[in-house]
């Protein structure tokens, strides 16, 4: 059974797939470290939403590294590991599952089946957190989860849509799937997060504002309660105390009885002495205690004044007493009210109001005193403010927990406590505090977000659900579309409907391609036609057809090649199609003129170039091969098409051509030839006459005939040179081209036509100008141009004399180096060129001469031959005769 490879089995990953999955990770992580607030300790992080774009790029274990340290940021947030242990188990089954399915669609399922239950257990199991604040923790979890993936995908489409830098065409592209998913969830999840994010500071704040202003009535209730008792009790206290010292007599019994359930003793001092009269309760008098004010100390403090003292019996509570000072006769005295134990505490608390709350008594001097049964816990977090922040909670509620509200875990907040206080009126020195839980009023408030994210996670099932239908149906609804877009490119059929399609544009497309069906089996069968055409052309014409690939501007591969090589050259395309044939065929004096010419194609360009090719059979045929070079409109390459003509008729029919015209050039000198014969032929005859004659008659002086002798020989040399010129002047080249000096091929000519044009009385004059140019040719092509130039400017003279001018006729040759080519210029001083025959006067048998004095093929020759060497020809007329311009390329001297 053959095994799946897993996505995470144990593999080398290269360094730079590491440092890139670092560096993505520490930048999420310090994306991650810009939290959206949700309110009440919630918060959305996004960092790794940038990991995420890279799905389909990184390697799965690149991915879940890239993600592990981006998520490093949640432990320092939130002060566990447990969120990012189970965001690195989310990229995990995420780079899983990923290529098989929408990243969205799977991220949803894992928190359905792996997500939630890991926050149930570390959340729940590990941290005790309570259950309404753990539900929201699973659904805020996930769907910042899935929002993470929901963006990524997002900027992944951007960024191979709008591709910046056109680097990233290569990507993956998405399914219909996860297009469809992530657009939906999109929809969703970014205005909730946004509108979550825009609502939960107003929501805070009137959950705050709600505590604080249950306290501040607490306080208001508390403070006027407080207030009242201390201005009674202070005027009673008063008018007692000034009463009973003028009369110096017993206590009002009637007042005394109704201070008697508050006050346990009271002292006046004044006039220097002290009286104490102790309270009774319940019917009994109470025992006087041992407390004396210190007087002076208390008489520099002005006003009411409340203290605490130490309690008279033990296991009582803290002791109180309030101190009032009055005048009495004109002197000041004080009064000491001792309060019974607790009644402080209940006055302050008389009246229990709604809500749980707790009362602390502050003063610099006597600290932190609780009214009510405060916690431990509570009482000293209120001992450990400073009394800026005491002061502080007058104006503003101040919180009071474990963590930073807002800005660190996310808790249930059972510990923490909203603190308001006022400061009493009627005793200065003491604050009032009031503190009461948070947890109650964020419970509340939590519940609202709790059925915001409940319901966000059922649109989130429910989408998911949707979109995994639609897209299933959208999909099968563009496989059909392209199905039928295959068939009708292979079959050119197609269905006539398609069922089940409810969109309009998809129905329209459809028939777009239905009509374009009609229309292109219309265009197929005129494709057919032409192609067959093409075929029978390719097969049966006497050309080769054939296409080649261009790789870097030179000439690639066969693709193509016509049956017809079989024909032409004796070999099956089969044969064309190994590697070098062509390499191998080309004539070897031809392969460096032809690769000169197939390694610099480019489009639009036409390489026109006549070499010979080896046959199967073993000799060469001469082929004419004309290569057009095009770019592919599909893939951009380039790909050239040439035709290969047999040429070797045409080859052998040029050669007679040549040939004739050489013949004829002679036949045109053969008077001139027959002067120059004459002269050292009559010398001879009568020098061998003479010897004859003095040899009978016995007179043979070797001093005296040594000298004609000699004379004679040179006379023999100078005939035989001449012959000799024009015999291989008349030859058929077979030779291949190769360098050749310029100079010595004008000199040749010049020897053939001098003796002819010494009886017309024409001078020619040959100039070089530098040093000797050399050109790539066989010295006889060279020889026919420049022969064929040099007899037509003579004609011109001799046409000019025939017109009564007499002139001495001349023609100048001048040789000059124009880099990198050759310039030959042929002048005369004949009749020149009329316009009218200037244009035509390069034609195939176009002539002015009479008939049987020429062909009208020197010319032209002359013009093929030199394109042949790569040069040109040209020619002006002047009012002083004619001028013909040679160009030819430069060749490295041969030695």
């Amino acid at each position: 059974m053959k095994l799946r490879a897993s996505p995470f089995m144990v593999q080398k990953i290269p360094l730079r797939e590491i440092l890139m999955a670092l560096f993505l990770g520490l930048i999420g992580f310090c994306l991650n470290m810009l939290e959206l607030q949700l309110g009440w300790g919630v918060h959305f992080i996004f960092g790794n939403a940038l990991v995420y774009v890279f799905i389909r790029v990184l390697a799965p274990t690149t991915l879940v590294l890239a993600i592990s340290v981006s998520s490093l940021w949640t432990i320092f947030l939130w002060d566990h590991p447990w969120a990012w242990i189970v965001w690195v188990c989310e990229a995990i089954f995420i780079a899983a599952f990923a290529g098989k399915s929408s990243p969205v669609r799977s991220d949803v399922l894992f928190w359905l089946v792996l997500g939630a239950p890991l926050i149930l257990l570390t959340y729940g199991g590990v941290m005790m957190m309570e259950q309404q604040t753990l539900l929201l923790v699973i659904l805020k979890q996930s769907a910042n989860g899935i929002l993470n993936i929901v963006l990524g995908e997002l900027i992944y489409v951007a960024i191979i849509g709008i591709n910046p830098l056109h680097k990233f065409r290569h990507w993956p592209k998405l399914k219909v799937e996860s297009v469809v998913i992530t657009l939906l969830m999109a929809v969703i999840l970014i205005p909730t997060a946004v509108y979550l994010a825009l609502d939960a500071p107003s929501r805070e704040q009137s959950t705050r504002q709600g505590v604080s202003r249950h306290l501040e009535y607490v306080l208001q209730v508390r403070h006027a309660a407080i207030n009242n008792w201390v201005q009674s009790r202070t005027l009673m206290l008063q008018i007692y105390a000034e009463g009973q010292l003028n009369k110096d007599g017993e206590p009002d019994q009637r007042l005394l009885d109704k201070l008697s359930p508050e006050f346990e003793h009271i002292t006046i001092t004044a006039h220097g002495r002290s009286v104490r009269w102790s309270m009774k309760q319940d019917g009994e008098e109470m025992p006087i205690g041992g407390y004396s004010p210190d007087q002076s100390n208390i008489i520099t403090r002005m006003g009411v004044r409340l203290v605490t003292t130490a309690p008279t019996l033990s296991g009582q509570g803290q002791q109180f007493a309030i101190i009032i000072p009055f005048k009495s006769s004109g002197e000041a005295g004080i009064i000491t009210a001792q309060l019974r134990d607790g009644h402080f505490n209940e006055l302050v608390d008389v009246v229990r109001l709604s809500g749980e709350y707790d009362l602390f008594l502050v003063s610099p001097l006597q600290g932190v005193l609780p009214v009510t049964g405060a916690a431990s816990a509570l009482t000293s977090r209120v001992r450990s403010l400073s009394q800026a922040e005491r002061l502080s909670s007058v104006r503003a509620p101040l919180l009071l927990s474990d963590v930073g509200y807002n800005s660190a875990i996310m808790s249930d907040l059972r510990n923490a406590q909203i603190l308001r206080s006022v400061i009493i009126e009627g005793l200065p020195e003491w604050q009032l505090i009031a503190a009461a839980p948070l947890a109650p009023a964020v419970s509340g408030a939590r519940k609202v977000q709790l059925q915001q994210f409940l319901a966000l996670m059922a649109f989130i099932s429910l989408i998911t659900l949707v979109a995994s239908v639609l897209s299933r149906r959208i999909s099968q609804t563009l496989r059909m579309l392209s199905q039928s877009a295959a068939d009708l490119a292979a079959t050119g059929e197609q269905k006539d409907h398609m069922d089940g399609v409810v969109m309009k544009e998809v129905h329209d497309i459809y028939g777009t391609i239905a009509s374009a069906g009609t229309v292109f089996g219309r265009e197929r069968g005129v494709l057919a036609s032409h192609q067959r055409r093409l075929n029978s052309i390719a097969q049966h014409a006497p050309v080769i057809v054939y296409a080649l690939d261009v790789a870097n501007g030179a000439k690639g591969g066969l693709v193509y090649v016509s049956d017809s090589l079989e024909t032409i050259l004796g070999y099956a395309p089969a044969d064309a199609m190994e590697p070098e044939w062509w390499s191998h065929a080309v004539h070897p004096d031809d392969y460096d003129s032809c690769m000169e010419q197939f390694t610099s194609l480019e489009p639009g360009k036409v390489v026109c170039i006549e070499y010979r090719l080896l046959h199967k059979a073993g000799h060469y045929v001469w082929v004419y091969d004309t290569v057009s070079v095009e770019a592919n409109p599909q893939s951009e390459a380039l790909e050239a098409v040439g035709v290969i003509m047999d040429i070797s008729e045409r080859k052998a029919a040029a050669e007679q051509l040549l040939q004739a015209d050489k013949m004829a050039s002679l036949g045109r000198m053969i008077s001139g030839t027959a002067h120059e014969l004459n002269q050292p032929l009559n010398f001879i005859k009568m020098a061998a006459s003479n010897l004859r004659e003095n040899t009978v008659r016995g007179q043979m002086d070797a001093g005296r005939f040594l000298p004609k002798l000699e004379h004679v020989l040179s006379q023999v040399e100078r005939a035989s040179a001449i012959l000799l010129q024009m015999r291989i002047f008349g030859r058929t080249p077979k030779e291949s081209p190769y360098p050749i000096n310029v100079r010595s091929a004008v000199d040749a000519v010049v020897t053939m036509v001098a003796p002819q044009f010494e009886l017309d009385g024409t001078h020619v004059v040959v100039v070089e100008n530098g040093d000797q140019v050399y050109i790539r040719a066989l010295p006889v092509l060279l020889e026919q141009v420049l022969l064929n130039l040099l007899l037509n400017a003579n004609d011109a003279i001799k046409t000019r004399y025939g017109a009564g001018n007499a002139t001495e006729g001349i023609i100048n040759v001048t040789i000059e180096r124009r880099s990198p080519l050759v310039a030959i210029i042929v002048e005369d001083n004949g009749t020149g060129i009329p316009s009218d025959v200037l244009r035509k006067i390069f034609d195939p048998f176009y002539t002015t001469k009479p008939p049987k004095e020429g062909t009208g093929l020197g010319l032209s020759i002359s013009y093929g031959i030199v394109r042949d060497l790569g040069g040109m020809i040209r020619a002006k007329s002047g009012r002083n005769g004619a001028r013909f311009t040679i160009e030819l390329p430069l060749a490295p001297r041969s030695d």
